[in-house]
């Protein structure tokens, strides 16, 4: 379920899924087909209509943050994702946001145009879960809804607080008990450098944020890393706090 909420083109927003602990969505054993099925479903899903800044995914909670692309970049997107034949790279977007789409992008498809944006950007998301769902249970060979819970939706205008929360995210999986060091953990999207990661993190747009400069990155979301340790030995109170209040909490 995805809130009610307004999703303007070209705003910044965080989406934030919660899972039922009874689904135990992620024990350690699935992470990895987890993590693969969602990048890919980002890739088909969100990628043509927005930047994917962030996400992360742990057992029962999944982030993600994009930046929609303006309208009249929007209005040129085949509505159907089975129409979609291409899938486009994080390196591509800059080509695709100036308006230069694959010609297979627009041939034999119906677009955007014309349609109520905001209300499609929410669809858009909902049949990424939905995908994802789907794949999920036919994979394990189960019945049961992921999440009974709405999606939360978080718009982000200023700068300072979208690279706040492009930080906190990286660390997310430390508040959920996964202690491993940033350079071991493949639950988040810290590794700018992962050619699987630039596939669908706009990793040039992210790095706008910390001087250009993927060092900077890296020292900012460890900065953030040594605050969440030194607030308790034992993060479960955080794990309820969204992200954008970790700090806060401390």
């Amino acid at each position: 379920m995805i809130e009610q909420k307004i999703l303007n083109p070209g705003g910044t927003y965080l989406f934030t899924k919660e899972i039922l602990g009874i689904n135990n969505w992620f024990p350690y054993n699935q992470k990895k087909w987890a993590i693969e099925t969602v990048r890919k479903n980002l890739a088909v899903f969100l990628l043509p209509v927005g930047r994917i800044l962030a996400f992360s995914i742990v057992k029962n909670k999944l982030l993600i943050l994009v930046k929609f692309h303006e309208g009249d970049v929007l209005e040129k997107v085949p509505k159907e994702s089975k129409n979609q034949s291409y899938l486009l790279s994080s390196k591509d977007l800059d080509e695709y946001v100036s308006g230069k789409l694959p010609p297979i992008a627009t041939r034999d498809s119906e677009t955007y145009a014309g349609i109520n944006l905001s209300e499609s950007l929410r669809k858009r998301f909902a049949n990424f879960l939905q995908s994802f769902s789907i794949q999920y249970n036919k994979q394990y060979d189960r019945k049961d809804r992921l999440s009974a819970r709405y999606t939360g939706i978080f718009e982000l205008t200023e700068s300072t607080e979208i690279k706040k929360v492009i930080t906190e995210i990286q660390n997310t999986p430390l508040i959920h008990d996964d202690k491993r060091e940033l350079e071991n953990c493949n639950t988040n999207s810290y590794h700018l450098e992962d050619p699987e990661i630039q596939k669908v993190i706009s990793y040039k747009c992210v790095l706008e944020f910390f001087e250009s400069n993927i060092e900077v990155f890296r020292a900012e979301v460890r900065a953030v890393r040594k605050r969440l340790k030194a607030l308790v030995p034992e993060y479960k109170y955080l794990q309820q706090i969204p992200p954008g209040g970790y700090i806060k909490a401390g």
